[in-house]
């Protein structure tokens, strides 16, 4: 696995490291002190995962993550943030992040967080999770099949992963699940698993109709709550981000 950590202070990104490196023994972890930097690393070296702070000098709050979602749509990215209100964690979630720790979590946290997103899962703070579901009617809910209970911070299984056949979704449909999970719009899915843009915007919504939720927002949110993950992020080329917009798709179902 290949981390890259974006953050501006040295300290905190060495300890970051040293805390991961604990617990992932494998792990590949580069560096960056600024968002330039980050985007030029991100845009020259292949990587499973980024942890990105929202206050760098030069790309402050969710600025950051626009730019690397929209350069790097594949990449999964995991906002580290002194930032604690929710509704700068829900804006993350409609950028597209995998998940949100707030800098005042004790180190497990971040240990179960960076666990869960290289599993293919989302992480949110519990604390967060029925704010961000508060929205009119009734609470999403999964359909009966074997999945884990909702889960705590210091809780999430780190070993099980969900199969298509778990959650009840045929094979294209779980795929892309996993794919909208990492944070690709629908046009990248489509040429991600060479179809029609039609045809994956009625997997999702497939999707969401299956897990009873309205926008992907809150299925993101309703995987956290769960603890579902989905597999492991690939690790990811630059030059295969640079395709997801403008390649043609191959084939339709």
């Amino acid at each position: 696995m290949r981390v890259l950590i974006v953050d501006d202070h040295e300290l905190f990104r060495a300890g970051l490291e040293l805390l991961l490196k604990e617990r992932f023994q494998e792990l590949d972890v580069l560096f960056a002190g600024t968002l330039a930097e980050g985007l030029h690393l991100a845009l020259a070296e292949p990587l499973n995962i980024v942890i990105l702070d929202l206050a760098l000098p030069d790309g402050h709050g969710c600025i950051a993550l626009e730019q690397l979602k929209e350069l790097r749509p594949s990449l999964p990215v995991i906002v580290v943030s002194a930032d604690e209100r929710v509704d700068t964690i829900r804006r993350c979630i409609e950028l597209r992040a995998v998940g949100y720790v707030p800098k005042s979590s004790p180190p497990e946290s971040l240990r179960v967080a960076i666990g869960a997103t290289l599993a293919g899962g989302v992480f949110l703070p519990a604390w967060s999770i029925p704010a961000l579901q508060g929205q009119p009617g009734p609470e999403p809910v999964i359909p009966p099949s074997p999945i884990p209970a909702p889960l705590s911070d210091q809780t999430h299984d780190q070993t099980h992963v969900s199969d298509a056949a778990s959650l009840g979704l045929t094979a294209r449909e779980f795929e892309t699940l996993t794919l909208l999970v990492r944070g690709l719009p629908s046009k990248a899915i489509a040429v991600k698993m060479r179809l029609e843009d039609i045809t994956v915007r009625k997997y999702i919504s497939h999707l969401l109709e299956h897990f009873r939720v309205r926008r992907r927002t809150e299925l993101i949110v309703l995987l956290a709550d769960q603890g579902i993950k989905l597999g492991p992020p690939p690790l990811t080329e630059p030059a295969q981000d640079r395709t997801l917009s403008g390649a043609p798709a191959k084939e339709s179902d």
